[in-house]
């Protein structure tokens, strides 16, 4: 019985652990696998590189000078009954670095674009005003302005926006030459793996949290943890024996390959884990099905302590096991009305007096169960 059930077990954790695996990778794969950068911190970037080199990919860069904004970005909603609101996400910059060409005697510019949501936008009003100071300061006694840490994802500008950026760069009197490099890429400091960061750390926690469930699940498949009720129930039934137990297993009926169905005891295996319910505790059994997007199919089993056990079946197997029941379990009711619904949750007492209280007086003026539980230990 046990390597039966460990086995079942053991199956149903490997499918958990695999599935949750692929889902874990979806997700990754969502986010083009930039949570590895994260963990490794992202690149720095080197301007004078091609700038190809680190496209879609978590970098850093200390921005220098900031231009102007050229694209103000906003998201309009349209409401039910007419009538719509905008509101303003952030903004493109225009930025660029510097750097110095000592074999020339002169100095290189690298324009690019950067993006920053309206919560980061601290600050840069004065940092675009300290740009133009030092841009047309003639003195050389101007500073230049101390450099922005940023953090994003390098990208490929947009069409539209691309538009704006060239548009306003010619406004400006900017034109590439060997000295003025325009580059075609955003730094977007609301983005990783091409992801908006709330819907990025969503799909990175679920990752990380499905990959460590998923090491649980492979861990658990060589303890014993799926016989861990029915050992609690021994516990608590000293007078049963595992001996009895797998008796009745062996002789049990089974049902769509993880029910067992036995004179005395029920056993069915849901997931990972292993559960035993004693028959002549039951008082009802039905089957309940629901359609639509939480669909159901199973069978409701009640006990006289009025707990509810749900052992998903289809209604063909559910009809088997019920008859197996009616056949071996005359105090149950077996069915559903909604008479006898209306009687268990207002009138318990008249529902056990339907079957089960009967058939227990029957069963001990015969010393039926007494003698079934004997026989069993015996075996």
């Amino acid at each position: 019985m046990l390597e039966t059930l460990k086995k079942k077990s053991q199956k149903s954790r490997i499918i958990r652990a695999v599935v949750c695996t692929v889902i874990a990778v979806v997700l990754l794969a969502v986010t083009k696998f930039s949570f590895f950068d994260v963990i490794t911190g992202p690149a720095q970037i080197d301007i004078t590189a091609p700038p190809d080199e680190l496209e879609g990919k978590y970098v850093t860069i200390d921005a220098e000078f900031f231009l102007t904004d050229f694209v103000e970005h906003t998201t309009t909603t349209t409401k039910k009954y007419g009538g719509s609101t905008t509101r303003v996400d952030g903004n493109s910059y225009i930025v660029f670095q510097s750097v110095n060409d000592y074999e020339n005697n002169s100095t290189v510019w690298y324009y690019y674009s950067v993006y920053l949501p309206k919560n980061k936008q601290t600050g840069i009003s004065g940092r675009i005003d300290e740009t133009w100071a030092y841009w047309s300061d003639e003195t050389g006694k101007v500073a230049p302005p101390e450099p922005l840490r940023l953090k994003g994802t390098w990208s490929v500008m947009e069409p539209q926006v691309e538009r704006y950026y060239r548009e306003t760069l010619a406004e400006m009197g900017v034109e590439e030459t060997d000295y003025d490099l325009i580059y075609f890429y955003t730094l977007d400091t609301s983005k990783l793996g091409g992801q908006n960061l709330a819907l990025f750390w969503t799909c990175s926690i679920a990752a990380v949290l499905l990959v460590l469930y998923a090491v649980y699940c492979i861990v658990m498949t060589f303890g014993n943890s799926y016989a861990g009720e029915i050992n609690k129930y021994l516990q608590n039934n000293p007078a049963v024996s595992m001996a009895a137990i797998e008796a009745d297993f062996g002789r049990a009926h089974l049902v769509g390959g993880n029910v067992w169905v036995g004179r005395i005891w029920t056993i069915f295996v849901s997931g990972p884990s292993c559960h035993i319910l004693t028959n002549k505790d039951l008082v009802w059994g039905y089957y309940f099905r629901r359609t639509g997007r939480n669909s159901v199919s199973e069978m409701r089993l009640y006990t006289k302590d009025k707990k509810m056990f749900r052992i998903s079946l289809s209604e063909n197997e559910t009809k088997e096991a019920l008859q197996y029941y009616v056949a071996e379990q005359p105090h149950m009711v077996i069915g559903y009305t909604a008479d006898l619904e209306k009687t268990y949750q207002k009138n318990f007492t008249e529902f056990l007096n339907l079957r089960y209280n009967p058939a227990m007086r029957e069963a001990e003026a015969n010393n039926l169960y007494g003698t079934e539980y004997s026989k069993d230990q015996e075996i």
